[in-house]
């Protein structure tokens, strides 16, 4: 799962809520590393550079899962959904 990481972005000093919006990606939700990592789920730093037709990310990161499978349990994915809370909301929706 692809994720930007505020730290980074406030350390850039750059409005990460601003960072998070743009025409293609209009409402975004957060959650914690150590909600993530309770999860059983990997956490960190991955940016993304140089690769073509895609625009630099210095505060990307990923979300894994601990195995080498590489898609989430329905368990990982249910109690992403029940953790995840607004950063920029969009209108009229509701996470739950």
């Amino acid at each position: 799962m692809s994720i930007d990481i505020e730290e980074l972005i406030i350390a850039a000093k750059e409005d990460p809520k601003t960072y998070v919006t743009t025409p293609i990606f209009t409402g975004s939700v957060a959650f914690s590393a150590k909600e993530i990592r309770s999860l059983d789920l990997i956490i960190g730093y991955d940016p993304i550079k140089d690769i073509p037709g895609v625009p630099d990310n210095p505060f990307h990161g990923e979300v894994w899962p601990k195995t080498e499978a590489k898609r989430f349990t329905s368990q990982q994915k249910n109690g992403l959904a029940s953790i995840a809370s607004w950063y920029v909301p969009l209108p009229n929706v509701d996470l739950r």
